[in-house]
């Protein structure tokens, strides 16, 4: 046997004969073999590992356990709920449930999910948070169920909104800087925020859109209370929990949108967004950029207009566009001009707003009213109260005005007393209060005790008083002295001095028969470059009149054989024996084809002419989507850059007409268009439609019956009196309160309280005098009930009763996700705007709020009120303060909607109470109370 100490040789001799048999290419092959064996142990312990792991947390494999807590544990996590069995009910209605739960999935995958799967991979808390937010819904939803929101969107918006616009409106009154300044906009800030004190009494909301940390803890405040009324108890008990919740409500849901819906640059994007392209003009476009203040605006402006005028010059090669090209640039270089002088006269501190009349000499060529075009109208007729007012004149026109309501009035009234008399009924009652209604314009302004007698002589006085005292009184007791008073206004101490004066101008730039100087604003062209308008006599009215031939546009085929356009305008006066009346007319050039031969014929239609088409096509196709007609307007307006757009739009309403395809769905169309282009006189066919419509668009044909009708509304006894009584003390009585306070219009007509509410603020509707207040209340009424009719106020509900339907709600959350992850995926950031185009957005934004205005209101109230209003209301919407303040109003108005039960007025009170504003007002209110009181305790004694 071989000892220990040789049992190495053995080995070594194995070793050596395998050495010597295969050399190096064995001594490989057995490492190879060796390395082959070591890695196939270390995969299999390693991927047996991680398959345990796997095992462990997937099937929970029955290990001998020896302590009982890890037994319990591991029996709640397994009688956990799987995702599969989760109930996704919510809100009762299937088709809002399916978009919440795609939104909240979307949710949890890229806002919990995201930083969870990093500390576990157990899905129970995931299906707690998509839990909770089940029970929350739930509770939300029952409660929107039982809410008419009709009240809150139809009345306590619409004021809150109007009284925010009445803060800043006195507001700015406040400011004693011009609003290039920088303190301008913290001085209206201030004002703004003591204003709503006053106006509110206890409370004041400047700590929350002004102070970051006030607001958090004002929201987290509200979320704390919210939360306790929409989680299930027990996870309201959990403050863990219930922090976490009420951190991510505020600081990630809303925090940001409230500073997004407050941002001046995100609402100036979405009102251009809401406003029709067809509102920005290039019109509106010079008016915002020549009035203006902002630096920044007008060179945003002249940058963008630098950059078009580099491209434009690039393609001047000179080529068959060089006309087309140069007038572009012509055009870029105006604007350009504009900027610049608009910014030297910003920087020097010489701006004269465009809301200053200029100088009465600058106005070489005017448009002159008549005394009767000036009562016709409301604007002029307004201005001119105010200028008499200011001669001690207005006794007169209102002596005048009065007379004509009377008239009006009584005439209605004696026609019905006509016809009670013949069915045999008394009539004496009717005919006293009519003597009573002329004794009181008597008194007032023709008796010797008069408080504002008009001087006339005495006897006309005489006769007057006389045939009031008659037996048979008449509507034309007054005619004597009315005409008198009628030579009086026309004297010249009254009309021509109006005429001459600065306000007369003003009045006709707000009507839009003149325009502002332009020298400084750098349009250097005179009136000797504007083309001059041309008047052609006519001997009749009836006969066709040659007009000058000017560039036309070019016809669109609208059949294969015919085609019909508005080749020019042109402005006719008729021969003095007919008066010299004055219109316009637009030739309409007719050409048919027939073969070979190429038959043209031109006609004159005048605006009537079209406004009779339109109204006989709407009654004889009644299913015909008629487009629409330009309005009418008050007053005629001979410019020629209005006659030119009119020229425009009638040309695309008679294009639509002219279609082929209409033709062959209403049959008569084709007959009755071929019949109005064609040669000849069109015959008048006045419906009754056609009637209403005139007496809405062209509101004021003769305005001082409107006195009559307000006579006749309030009682000939009292309504007189009325009619023109200043309302300047209970303006300022009201003026400090929420503007649904003074609203005097019907509570019930929706669509009237809404405009009125607007229109109070927007327009300084209370600023007018009260005449023409009722009187544009007239019009809106008018408006509403022909346009809408007696059932408007039950569409108003069904309109929103649709907007918060179950369908239209999953569609605002469809809307929702498509805009937080678009295609399925989280949207990516914002890009930061950079200033220019900010302030670019902003004049779009300003342009097309004014050109949103129809010209029938534009006539209505005034061009130069409706520039103001917008401005003021674009003005409010730069400020982030006040944005952030209405957007609070808001958002408490839908609180208390949804809990009425709860004392949620109190809630807001307590906790805007703590601003020092608040403080100071009450100590103010204390101090006066116990002044007056001691007053009163002194006179006692």
């Amino acid at each position: 046997m071989l000892s220990l100490e040789d049992g190495w040789k053995w080995p070594a001799l194995g070793l050596f004969l395998f050495l010597v048999t295969f050399g190096s290419v064995g001594l490989l092959s057995l490492g190879y073999i060796i390395c082959i064996l070591m890695g196939g142990l270390v995969m299999t312990l390693y991927y047996g590992r991680q398959l345990s792991k796997a095992a462990l947390i997937a099937e929970l494999p029955d290990l001998t356990r020896s302590k009982p807590g890890i037994l319990t544990v591991v029996n709640r996590m397994e009688s956990s709920p799987k995702g599969k069995n989760f109930d996704r009910r919510m809100t009762g209605a299937s088709v809002i449930d399916d978009a919440i739960n795609e939104v909240l999935s979307h949710a949890i995958r890229d806002y919990i999910k995201s930083w969870y799967r990093q500390v576990s991979d157990h899905d129970g808390f995931v299906l707690d948070i998509r839990q909770c937010v089940q029970k929350l819904t739930i509770t939300f939803a029952s409660r929107t169920k039982d809410v008419d929101w009709m009240p809150f969107f139809s009345q306590r918006l619409v004021d809150d909104f109007a009284s925010h616009l009445r803060l800043y409106r006195r507001a700015r009154e406040h400011a004693n800087v011009p609003p290039t300044d920088e303190l301008y906009k913290e001085q209206v800030q201030s004002a703004f925020f003591d204003l709503e004190v006053a106006m509110e009494k206890d409370k004041c909301r400047d700590l929350v859109c002004l102070n970051p940390e006030a607001e958090k803890q004002y929201l987290q405040n509200l979320s704390e209370v919210l939360l306790f009324l929409l989680l299930p108890p027990d996870d309201f008990q959990n403050k863990t929990f219930r922090y976490i919740l009420r951190e991510v409500l505020v600081n990630g849901i809303l925090i940001p949108t409230i500073e997004m819906l407050s941002d001046p640059d995100y609402l100036n994007q979405y009102v251009a967004w809401l406003c029709k392209d067809g509102s920005f003009t290039n019109e509106n476009f010079l008016t915002v950029i020549k009035s203006s203040h902002l630096v920044e605006e007008l060179e945003a402006v002249k940058e963008i207009t630098e950059q078009n005028i580099a491209k434009w010059r690039s393609q001047d090669t000179g080529g068959a566009d060089d006309a087309v090209i140069k007038q572009k640039l012509n055009s870029l270089l105006f604007v350009k001009n504009i900027c610049e002088g608009r910014i030297r006269r910003i920087q020097e501190g010489s701006l004269d707003d465009i809301e200053e009349a200029p100088d009465i000499c600058r106005a070489q060529n005017i448009f002159v009213l008549s005394l009767d075009e000036i009562i016709d109208s409301n604007i002029a007729l307004a201005v001119f109260i105010e200028f008499m007012t200011n001669v001690c004149g207005q006794q007169y026109l209102f002596f005048y005005l009065n007379v004509e309501g009377f008239r009006t009035a009584a005439g209605q009234q004696i026609m019905a007393a006509h016809q009670r008399a013949m069915n045999g009924v008394s009539t004496e009652a009717d005919l006293e209060s009519l003597r009573r209604a002329a004794m009181i314009i008597y008194d007032q302004y023709l008796s010797d005790k008069a408080s504002s007698r008009i001087k006339l002589e005495s006897d006309i006085v005489k006769r007057t008083l006389q045939k009031i005292k008659s037996k048979n009184i008449s509507e034309d007791l007054f005619d004597e002295a009315q005409s008198k008073v009628y030579q009086i206004l026309h004297s010249e101490q009254y009309y021509e001095a109006f005429l001459q004066s600065n306000v007369y101008h003003k009045m006709l730039q707000e009507m839009g028969l003149s325009k502002p100087d332009r020298s400084e604003d750098g349009d250097t062209s005179s009136l000797d470059e504007v083309p001059r308008i041309i008047w052609f006599p006519m001997e009749d009215s009836s006969e066709e009149t040659s007009l000058p031939r000017s560039r036309s546009d070019s016809p669109v085929t609208m059949d294969t054989n015919i085609t019909a356009f508005i080749s020019q305008t042109g402005i006719v006066k008729e021969s003095d024996k007919n008066s010299g009346k004055t219109y316009a007319v637009f030739a309409v050039r007719a050409t048919k084809i027939c073969g070979d031969e190429e038959e043209v014929s031109e006609t004159y239609r005048r605006y009537s002419d079209f406004h009779d088409l339109h109204m006989l096509i709407q009654e004889k196709f009644p299913d015909f989507q008629s487009p629409q007609l330009p309005g009418k307007t008050m007053l005629k307006n001979m410019n020629k850059d209005f006659l030119e757009k009119r020229k425009k739009s009638l040309n695309t309403y008679l294009q639509i007409l002219m279609k082929p395809e209409n033709w062959v769905r209403y049959p008569g169309m084709k007959e009755l268009v071929l019949k109005f282009v064609a040669p000849g006189l069109w015959e008048k066919h006045k419906s009754e439609l056609a009637r209403k419509m005139d007496t809405i668009v062209n509101p004021i044909r003769s305005s001082v019956k409107t006195v009559g009708r307000a006579v006749s509304t309030d009682s000939l006894a009292d309504g007189l009196g009325k009619v023109f009584k200043s309302d300047s003390s209970d303006r300022r009585s009201l003026d400090s309160g929420k503007v649904a306070d003074g609203l005097d219009g019907d509570a019930d007509n929706i669509p009237l309280r809404v405009m009125l509410l607007l229109m109070d603020e927007v327009f300084d509707l209370r600023e007018k005098n009260t005449w023409l207040r009722r009187r544009i209340v007239a019009v809106l009424k008018q408006l509403i009930k022909v346009t809408f009719g007696d059932s408007i106020n039950k569409k108003i509900v069904d309109y929103v009763d649709f907007m918060t339907s179950a369908e239209q709600m999953a569609e605002y959350v469809r809307k929702f996700k498509m805009s937080f992850w678009p295609g399925g995926s989280l949207a990516e950031p914002r890009v930061p705007r950079d200033n220019h185009t900010k302030m670019r957005t902003r004049v779009l934004c300003r342009a097309k709020m004014l050109g949103s205005v129809s010209d029938d209101f534009r006539h209505l109230m005034g061009t130069e009120t409706i520039r103001i209003g917008t401005s003021r209301m674009f003005d409010m919407f730069q400020h982030q303060s006040l944005n952030k303040r209405f957007v609070y109003v808001f958002l408490e108005g839908v609180i208390i909607t949804l809990f009425p039960q709860n004392k949620f007025p109190e809630l807001f009170t307590r906790l805007h109470s703590q601003s020092e504003r608040v403080a100071n007002h009450l100590a103010k209110m204390k101090e006066s109370t116990d002044n007056a009181e001691s007053g009163a305790r002194k006179r006692r004694r």
